[in-house]
């Protein structure tokens, strides 16, 4: 069996290819300058091959990079196995390649659709020793993963998450009002489909973890999950195959996206 192509070397591949695009050069323009075959690099710029750092350097170099903007993606292969952790820069590089995004969350409202307060209130409780500044500084990251849905062609998003996501009173009363108006919003929007479990549900697949599973249009799909400290890609077939067990079994303990858009508006009238 062929051992799967790693998030790390899968990115390092796609910005190099970005990167000599860039600069107007062919794949054998490129691999004769650092003295390698078009095949070489073809196969680099697909993840399929790690190179030697020495490579990477010299491509740092001919491509006029400034220094480690190859080396840094270099150096977190290492760190890939059996679960790779990951910085989140890894993982929203891969969000914005993604065709179709499938999230499950149990207890919170998903990144890509929270309002500013919203996220600023979670971000805050999370890192209650962090400076306001810091703050600030998370949440802008997040607010601008979000722009990834005003794109020409934004990905297909399928959330679900439990209706204990809607109940949480997140920033308090206002907050947790316009965080549902919004919700209401965006589950209405083309390509977008949100789904609810509803508390009466009880016991089922989703209360031990969130997760994400990324889909792209020529790429394999990978899972991701995180824990209070770092994510996790999870790549191989698998793995990818359990979590789209989990996200399967979920979806038998939905409510439809119609009758979801519906409990969501009454929990919204609610408050």
């Amino acid at each position: 069996m062929n051992k799967p192509i790693s998030p790390s070397l899968r990115t390092l591949g796609a910005a190099i290819r970005r990167h000599r695009e860039a600069a107007g050069m062919t794949q054998d323009y490129l691999a004769g300058l650092v003295n390698y075959s078009n095949g070489w690099l073809s196969n680099l710029e697909t993840g399929q091959l790690c190179p030697q750092k020495q490579a990477v350097i010299e491509l740092e170099k001919v491509l006029g990079l400034p220094e480690k903007v190859l080396l840094d993606i270099f150096d977190l292969i290492r760190y890939e196995e059996p679960h790779p952790v990951i910085s989140f820069d890894r993982y929203i590089d891969a969000e914005s390649r993604a065709a179709v995004i499938r999230q499950y969350h149990a207890l919170v409202v998903p990144g890509l659709l929270q309002t500013p307060d919203y996220a600023r209130a979670l971000i805050a409780a999370g890192r209650p020793s962090a400076r306001p500044e810091t703050v600030e500084s998370l949440l802008a990251a997040r607010l601008e993963r979000q722009e990834i849905l005003a794109r020409d062609d934004p990905p297909t998003l399928w959330l679900v998450i439990d209706e204990t996501a809607l109940l949480r009173p997140i920033g308090g009363p206002e907050i947790h009002r316009a965080q549902l108006d919004v919700l209401v919003e965006a589950a209405q929007r083309p390509g977008i489909t949100v789904q609810v479990i509803p508390l009466a549900t009880g016991a089922h697949a989703g209360l031990t973890s969130a997760f994400t599973i990324l889909s792209f249009a020529d790429e394999p799909d990978i899972a991701y999950t995180e824990d209070h400290q770092r994510g996790h890609f999870q790549e191989r077939p698998e793995q990818v195959h359990g979590w789209f067990a989990v996200y399967q079994a979920l979806h038998l303990v939905t409510e439809t996206a119609a009758a979801s858009l519906e409990l969501i508006k009454r929990t919204r009238e609610r408050l």
